[in-house]
């Protein structure tokens, strides 16, 4: 995606109605995507990485998650800080939610366990995907600027989430029973536990069918339909029905050969690509 300098006037991408006066839009939303920083207290920094120049240059120091200016009115603003709130606690507090008997575990293989989250509403986690997916590919900061979404499935994602916006919680409440969402299956994954928290990684690599997005402790992929979905264990374990809101949960060392070196190996192997072809 070529990078475009935004204005205040220009119109907001999601609804196409008011004017994206918005500044300092997360991306990726904020309360699962700075962990790998560090401790709060302690000096937070990350590195940005997206595949271009690696190999050449020092990769560039950042402080915070992806933010930028101008692509959303405050309305579609809030209206994701709404399935922002309510997804949160579900996804920050699993473990404990499972301990306290509110979520359900399920063992399925030494490195495979499987958390059904009775909260938020499964429409809600299901539009939360959907937005990081599509912020993630209208975005044209450099580290998405690879990032492209097949067209049909951007459309579908924005118009998905627009039918369903709302500005107050009981509007979105009245939403989620009169409407009908369109289905794309995605899978949430996660680990038990980190070999080294402050090594998770954001990454926005993958962006065919399934597409992926690696945000620090939680991996995110998604389908344009069911039957793009080829690995059982994927068939399974992902949210392909209404009701389905699941988190996939592997081991240790699973994660840490999976999410974490295979991004970086997967960039490194685009850096070494664009350094012997450069544009």
């Amino acid at each position: 995606m070529i990078s475009i300098m935004r204005k205040s006037t220009d119109e907001c991408l999601l609804c196409q109605a008011n004017a994206a006066n918005k500044t300092n839009s997360h991306i990726l939303p904020r309360f699962i995507s700075t962990g790998f920083f560090g401790a709060k207290g302690a000096q937070r920094r990350g590195f940005a990485f997206n595949g271009e120049n690696e190999l050449s240059l020092k990769p560039r120091a950042v402080q915070d998650s992806p933010k930028e200016n101008y692509i959303l009115c405050d309305e579609c603003e809030y209206y994701f800080s709404l399935l922002e709130t309510a997804s949160a606690p579900s996804l920050k507090f699993w473990k404990a939610k499972v301990a306290s008997g509110k979520f359900k575990k399920t063992n399925i293989k030494s490195y495979l366990k499987v958390v059904e989250m009775a909260t938020p509403n499964p429409v809600i986690m299901r539009l939360l995907v959907y937005s990081m997916f599509w912020r993630a590919t209208v975005s044209s900061l450099e580290i998405f600027q690879d990032y492209v979404l097949d067209p049909g499935l951007t459309e579908s994602l924005r118009s998905t989430l627009l039918e369903f916006k709302a500005l107050t919680n009981s509007d979105l409440d009245a939403n989620l029973k009169a409407r009908n969402i369109t289905m794309h299956p995605y899978t949430i994954i996660t680990a038990e536990s980190y070999k080294d928290e402050t090594a998770n990684v954001l990454a926005a690599i993958n962006s065919g069918n399934p597409a992926s997005l690696n945000v620090d402790k939680f991996g995110f992929i998604l389908f344009k339909a069911e039957g793009d979905i080829s690995e059982q264990v994927m068939a399974d374990f992902s949210n392909a029905k209404l009701n389905e809101n699941q988190i996939m949960v592997v081991s240790e060392h699973l994660w840490e050969e999976v999410m974490v070196r295979r991004p970086l190996e997967m960039v490194a192997q685009q850096a070494r690509k664009n350094l012997s072809n450069p544009k």
